[in-house]
């Protein structure tokens, strides 16, 4: 029988404080675990409500064992229930929602009690929030919400407003990049220091790059924006390769390069440069670009990248081309 993995060693300080609160019966009956995506919020969340149905759990951890658990295991609990987007980047709606109001008003079919994960919770949309309000605020007996809040897209402030905020920062980097190792005993230290500071040191999500080699479609985006300052490549021809994958991924990093930019501009400080394999092709455009221009790039970059988070409806293909050409015009 599968049991639920062990928490990472950075999510033990709030694991500690919510089982002290339901030790005391001070446990909120809704929970907002907010991070940014790689902390292991998933993990939390399916521990603190394992833990909640079991009928014989102990400090906190469910038995594994008991009928509860079993049917939590062959995901036909019916004391359970999820709600997340029908395609992944939509938004959550209303419907699912209002369906949760006969279940809520039962008892619980177990004995435990009966929970509400929602994931990512900032994706419900304002008739689907506002539809969960008043079963935050009156839950029913026993019955609780996990809501997990992917950081950066805002979380609707009168859903907020009626949940109590577990948040989960960066864990320190030699303790990330030890569980990384473990998780990933093929990649040597380089590879697991540079797919750290691609995922902004969050853990799960570094593993999720090296797994599907993101590392290759960062190397071959940095090729694409050499190329252009080159003359090498056409800036359409590059929007439109760009356009076929991930374009938050390739945007996200772009930032971080742009950022790194912006410190050798005002600092000449090498070592402050945070992805030391692009410090070459940074130096040559520090001694050329504007840094007007420079900012003007990172503020465009920053504000398409917003656009895509709140998904707003643009035009990929003509944004990408926009930011590429400005990128083309800094030396």
């Amino acid at each position: 029988m599968q049991h639920l993995a062990s928490l990472p060693d950075w999510l033990g300080a709030v694991w500690q404080r919510l089982q002290s609160m339901h030790d005391q019966g001070r446990l909120p009956h809704a929970i907002v675990l907010g991070g940014s995506k790689g902390l292991g919020k998933r993990q939390l969340a399916e521990q603190l409500m394992a833990g909640l149905v079991c009928t014989q759990a102990q400090q906190g951890h469910a038995c594994e064992q008991c009928k509860s658990c079993l049917l939590r295991h062959a995901n036909s609990h019916p004391d359970i229930q999820r709600l997340a987007p029908e395609e992944e980047g939509k938004a959550i709606l209303v419907d699912p929602v209002r369906k949760l109001q006969p279940w809520l008003s039962a008892t619980a079919q177990q004995g435990g009690a009966k929970v509400v994960i929602i994931e990512p919770a900032n994706e419900l949309n304002v008739n689907a929030a506002n539809a969960l309000l008043k079963n935050l605020e009156e839950p029913g007996n026993n019955t609780f919400f996990i809501l997990l809040h992917d950081w950066p897209k805002p979380l609707l402030a009168t859903i907020k407003s009626r949940c109590q905020s577990q948040e989960i920062g960066i864990p320190d980097q030699q303790l990330a990049q030890q569980w990384l190792a473990q998780q990933h005993p093929d990649a040597n230290v380089d590879e697991l220091q540079q797919v750290l500071h691609m995922a902004h040191g969050a853990p799960l999500l570094a593993l999720q790059y090296l797994q599907q080699q993101a590392p290759a479609l960062r190397h071959q985006s940095l090729v694409d924006l050499t190329a252009i300052l080159r003359n090498q490549t056409s800036v359409s021809g590059v929007a439109e390769s760009w356009v076929k994958a991930d374009v938050k991924q390739r945007l996200d990093w772009w930032l971080q390069w742009l950022q790194d930019l912006i410190k050798l501009q005002q600092t000449k400080q090498a070592h402050l440069v945070g992805n030391q394999d692009v410090l070459k092709l940074l130096q040559a455009i520090a001694k050329k670009a504007d840094i007007k221009q420079v900012f003007a790039l990172h503020d465009d970059l920053l504000a398409s990248l917003d656009s895509l988070v709140q998904r707003r409806n643009i035009n990929q293909q003509l944004m990408l081309e926009k930011l590429l050409y400005q990128w083309y015009q800094l030396v």
